[in-house]
């Protein structure tokens, strides 16, 4: 696996945050790099809540997985590159047509990760 000397893993994280109107809402946070730990921003989130917070994480997982290109090498930045700082709301139908096949960016494996595909 060849990740090219220039490029830095990102620290991104998924949660799931309770909507105030009801269900539940993935959210994708990206930690500073100039910190060891934090402060994590918002990076993208979900544009309409769903009614389980497994339906939420699952979700968010795969939008995680869209924006990584290779899934075995993990989401890559060129070092120095600023992170984007504004935030994206995208709906379940744009992160589940991502991991579908023909899609623009094929995941390493077929998993949506731990959580599996949802039924």
């Amino acid at each position: 696996m060849s990740t090219g000397t220039q490029d830095v893993l990102r620290r991104i994280a998924v949660h799931v945050e309770e909507a105030p109107s009801g269900g539940f809402e993935w959210v994708l946070s990206e930690a500073d790099d100039d910190e060891d730990e934090g402060p994590w921003r918002s990076l993208k989130r979900a544009r309409k809540a769903a009614h389980t917070y497994k339906a939420s994480m699952a979700d968010g997982l795969l939008a995680l997985q869209s924006l990584i290109d290779d899934l075995d090498a993990g989401p890559r930045r060129p070092t120095g590159a600023e992170p984007d700082s504004t935030t994206v709301r995208a709906g379940k139908e744009q992160a589940r047509r991502a991991a579908k096949p023909g899609s623009e960016k094929k995941p390493a494996t077929g998993s949506a990760f731990g959580f599996g595909l949802m039924k």
